[in-house]
């Protein structure tokens, strides 16, 4: 019987401690400013290194914070591994805190927001909306970050972040001629109206009549609850004047009636907000909770009024927005009990959901050429930010593991503490009990 020849393989050559070869450099840090070191000096974030070669080093590490959901503990162990850094964890939580203004310009910088230059060939519609980030052991909303959908340009707008105290608001927001604001009643309001129209922008918002109190040719105040009450078409228009510290602009307001379903919960809606504030709700809110009241400075040739309510329906995208940024980044209430902290916190999010945003769109272009179909923006963005979650956060070898490991320890052991570690201490218990019957056993 012929025997089978058996050539053994070459051994392969031992892996060296050295890092596995990363895409940080080659696929993240292209995108970023050419001036950022000179800005993370200028706005005191790393004015001296202190064992962090380049700015960009510090820019990973914040990434790789929010990516990874590190506490900072855990993010000093990550820095020994990747070969970032080696620092204590109060070291890596002060860098966080003086980040804050930093990160705030490279989020300017990359979402490149210039109210002066608008695009050329269309208008810009803007999608206003606000989220909230809690706080661990904090009832309500600790921090609320507010923004704009670009849905000319198809991305993030400017981010503005507050404390709980900061409301929606229009005025914020830098507003470039033509713009078309899209808004619910958080800015729905005439002071929003009069700002819009200052700056040559226009608006879509969704109002409650009081906060919006329209007037006719004559200074005579329009009375909604009557107009809403009376036979007529299912959408109804009517042109008047909006008025706010002594000049008026003419202001269109467009009803359209909720589908029942939508009505029926609206208004048990606003029966359970009346109770929980310990108040009787108004005679008018079961007519006016079953009702679509928008106000636009749109003109109506150019948009009718089916037109702008299907303008201001569509406003649900930004929520999608919202929901893809708390899910795919994994947003979860935060142990920050400082502004700065929670400042730096969020932006360095929407920093990592702008980058992964420019690969997403490349995508989407790429695939909408193939003219296969709708793409899912939820699963390209998901794709998009974990190809940016790889490159941020690196990986390394077991022996790599094992030669960091002295420097690890102060990472892994538990911190400081009056009371006994209740899961060492059971372990030493039973241990106890076991060699006691073992002995009694020998004997």
């Amino acid at each position: 019987m012929p025997v089978r020849s058996h050539h053994t393989a070459v051994a392969a050559p031992a892996q060296p401690l050295a890092l596995v070869e990363e895409t940080w450099t080659t696929e993240v840090l292209p995108h970023l400013p050419a001036d950022l070191a000179l800005q993370a000096r200028a706005h005191g974030a790393c004015i001296r290194h202190r064992g962090l070669a380049y700015a960009s080093d510090l820019r990973r590490v914040l990434l790789a914070f929010v990516l990874a959901d590190h506490a900072t503990r855990s993010l000093g162990a990550w820095a020994v591994l990747t070969g970032v850094a080696d620092r204590s964890e109060a070291a890596w939580r002060t860098r966080l805190i003086r980040s804050a203004a930093w990160l705030g310009w490279l989020l300017s910088a990359l979402l490149a927001v210039s109210p002066a230059s608008p695009p050329p060939t269309r208008r810009r519609v803007r999608l206003i909306d606000a989220t909230r980030l809690s706080q661990v052991g904090r009832g309500g909303d600790a921090w609320r970050v507010q923004w704009d959908d670009d849905r000319t340009a198809g991305r993030l707008g400017q981010v503005i972040v507050t404390d709980q105290r900061g409301g929606e608001h229009l005025g914020r927001f830098d507003l470039a001629p033509d713009d078309i604001i899209v808004a619910d009643t958080g800015d729905g309001s005439r002071r929003r109206v009069a700002y819009a129209r200052a700056a040559q922008a226009d608006v879509v918002l969704r109002i409650h009549p009081a906060t919006v109190p329209l007037e006719d040719a004559d200074g005579r105040r329009f009375n909604v609850l009557a107009w809403l009450r009376r036979p007529g078409p299912a959408t109804r228009e009517w042109v008047g004047w909006g008025r706010w510290q002594g000049q008026r602009s003419p202001v269109r307001r467009i009803a359209s009636p909720l589908p029942p379903e939508q009505a029926a919960r609206a208004r048990a809606r606003t029966q359970r907000t009346a109770r929980k504030r310990g108040r009787q709700p108004a005679a008018s809110t079961p007519l006016l909770a079953g009702w679509l009241l928008v106000v636009t400075t749109l003109p109506a040739q150019d948009w009718p009024a089916a037109a702008v309510l299907r303008r201001y329906r569509a406003r649900w995208q930004v929520e999608l927005v919202v929901t893809r940024v708390t899910h795919l980044l994994r947003v979860r209430p935060r142990r920050c009990q400082r502004r700065d902290v929670a400042e730096a916190t969020a932006r360095a999010m929407l920093i990592a959901w702008v980058l992964q945003e420019d690969l997403a769109t490349a995508v989407r272009i790429a695939l909408r050429e193939d003219r296969q179909g709708p793409v899912r923006r939820w699963r390209v963005c998901q794709l998009s930010l974990d190809t940016l979650r790889q490159a941020v956060l690196g990986r390394w070898t077991r022996a790599r593991r094992w030669a960091c490991l002295p420097r690890l320890r102060r990472f892994l052991g538990s911190s400081p503490r009056r009371r006994v570690h209740q899961e060492t201490h059971i372990r030493e218990w039973v241990q106890h009990r076991m060699q006691a019957t073992w002995l009694a056993t020998a004997v």
